[in-house]
């Protein structure tokens, strides 16, 4: 992601567009969802970190 300090309006905007996206497919965002996103989007997490964080979790579930 660019150096550009987002503003909490257009955070919320990307977010929205994600969402409106998921819901035309019947998967609209739960509020975890949204909250990763945000994450990601202000740099507290990343998006590698996050798939990591799945792909343990249904390792773990599924073998």
């Amino acid at each position: 992601m660019n150096n550009k300090k987002l503003t909490e309006k257009e955070i919320q905007e990307k977010i929205e567009k994600v969402n409106g996206a998921m819901a035309q497919e019947g998967m609209p965002l739960t509020k975890e969802l949204r909250q990763k996103l945000y994450n990601c989007i202000i740099g507290k997490s990343s998006t590698e970190l996050e798939r990591q964080k799945i792909i343990e979790k249904y390792r773990g579930i599924y073998g």
